[in-house]
């Protein structure tokens, strides 16, 4: 309501008042209901009696107003023509990311809506932890804005010295909504610089002399795997049951990841440096397993699907 105002107030102090006046006085409101009634049904509307043009005069009037209010139609209207300057620009984007974080699973979001002033990076019981988030929404949305600017800077490489995850980012946009539960999540397009445009790939792949089509496969191959990193799913599901009868189990969906060791061009395989990073590479795999079988199996009356994008685990 209030950057409804403002933006009236911003549209009066315009030179132009008096002319906006006198078309909100002097509107057909019949011929203004026409227009809209066409526009809903999907017609492409071209003004031609001077009424008609008078009222796109006071529509044009009305986005001025509507362009200063978050999530208005004129808002999501200038935001399309951004993204579309910006494939005009760049090309069509390389991929289209979805982001949403966990704010009821992390200790940073959980700090934020906490009145601790120690930081502490264990999570607390589901029923504490969904009371916190929930008593506190300008804390998931600070945690929100904290996590994708960290996604930008780190995993996109903007303004950093190094490439991004994806390669090097040429352009970004995003878009931020609300879902279901009342959390934010983000909608991203990411141009990558240098990359191949739809036609090129086509043209590669239709290419009979060229084994483009056989690379790409295998690259798709490599990073989409219907399976455990371990094991089948009866063995990695034996395992596991067998590691929760243990004191030391601990919920990997309830605990946060152990970081790597440090690197080193060793590979001797002898050397306490290749022993740690053999340990720790064991037990990522077995900890993402063991992730997979809690959250990400698909259960039906015939079977189970999985779904495991193995090279971007690896990335991270």
């Amino acid at each position: 309501m209030k950057e409804s105002t403002t933006a009236g107030y911003l549209t009066a102090e315009r030179k132009v008042f008096h002319d906006i006046t006198e078309r909100l006085m002097n509107v057909n409101l019949e011929v203004l209901s026409d227009l809209a009634k066409r526009m809903t049904d999907g017609e492409r509307v071209q003004p031609e009696t001077e009424q008609e043009k008078l009222c796109f005069k006071l529509i044009n009037d009305l986005d001025h107003v509507n362009g200063h209010v978050s999530g208005s139609i004129t808002q999501k209207k200038d935001m399309r023509n951004d993204i579309w300057s910006l494939i005009s620009y760049f090309g069509a984007p390389s991929w289209f990311i979805t982001f949403s974080p966990a704010d009821n699973m992390h200790p940073i979001s959980l700090y934020f809506a906490d009145t601790q002033e120690t930081f502490s990076p264990e999570l607390r019981p589901d029923n504490e932890r969904y009371k916190l988030i929930s008593q506190n929404s300008v804390a998931g949305a600070r945690f929100f804005h904290f996590m994708v600017e960290m996604f930008i800077k780190h995993v996109l490489g903007v303004g950093q010295d190094h490439h991004g995850l994806y390669g090097k980012t040429a352009a970004y946009y995003g878009a931020v909504e609300q879902q279901g539960r009342l959390t934010l999540h983000l909608h991203m397009l990411l141009w990558i610089m240098n990359s191949l445009s739809p036609q090129e790939i086509r043209d590669r792949i239709m290419n009979p002399n060229s084994d483009f089509e056989k690379k790409i496969v295998e690259y798709l191959e490599s990073v989409h795997v219907g399976e455990f990193m371990t094991g089948t799913m009866d063995e990695v599901k034996e395992q596991i049951q067998k590691n929760m009868k243990g004191e030391e189990y601990e919920n990997p969906t309830q605990t946060l990841p152990d970081p790597p060791p440090e690197f080193t061009d060793c590979d001797c395989e002898k050397c306490e440096s290749c022993e740690n990073t053999a340990n720790w590479w064991e037990k990522f795999m077995n900890t993402v397993d063991d992730l997979i079988l809690w959250s990400n199996v698909s259960k039906s009356p015939a079977k189970y699907s999985i779904m495991l994008v193995n090279s971007s685990l690896e990335r991270s």
